[in-house]
């Protein structure tokens, strides 16, 4: 199976919107919103092809010395087969390129596999929310987790094999 990794362009916010509606059923991102999202100044992100299929996005800021992670879904398909880690692994990059001294999150309390992809990856508990995430028509607390990032190795490209022409866009050619 061959997959791919790339820059979210702006250009895919509708497909965007429907995986995070896939992923997050609860609580979706609308078009408008994620639009907003990616309009924001540093705003950046990465998706995840498995063959033709999008199977998954990452999305954060660059704060400046800190990056957050807004949002990371991976279809239920595509989930504990290395797409969370590999975009995971990509925003850190990027953060730590664009001079991030750490990267912050929140995930929900009783998000068990996100807790353990991002314990795996090094992200500690550093803070706590009430009533943050919405599921089923309950609150549910977050927990705020942080990543130091090591100093960024100059020359380096994440992934090494990346082509600049797997740029998200819509395939019908809209822009």
């Amino acid at each position: 199976m061959t997959h791919r990794i790339g820059p979210l362009s702006s250009a895919a916010v509708s497909r965007i919107s429907l995986l995070h509606r896939a992923c997050f059923p609860d609580d979706p991102w609308d078009v408008d919103v994620l639009a907003q999202v990616m309009g924001i100044p540093g705003f950046f992100g990465h998706v995840e092809w498995r063959e033709d299929t999008l199977a998954g996005f990452a999305l954060a800021l660059d704060l400046g010395r800190e990056a957050e992670i807004l949002s990371l879904g991976v279809l239920r398909e595509h989930r504990r087969t290395g797409v969370a880690t590999t975009l995971l692994d990509a925003l850190c990059f990027e953060a730590g390129e664009r001079g991030a001294k750490s990267v912050v999150l929140e995930v929900a309390e009783n998000n068990v596999a996100g807790r353990a992809l991002y314990t795996a990856n090094s992200f500690t508990v550093v803070g706590h929310r009430r009533n943050y995430y919405r599921q089923s028509g309950c609150w549910v607390d977050a927990l705020i987790l942080r990543r130091e990032l090591a100093p960024p190795l100059r020359n380096l490209k994440f992934p090494p094999t990346l082509d600049s022409s797997l740029l998200l866009e819509d395939r019908d050619g809209s822009s």
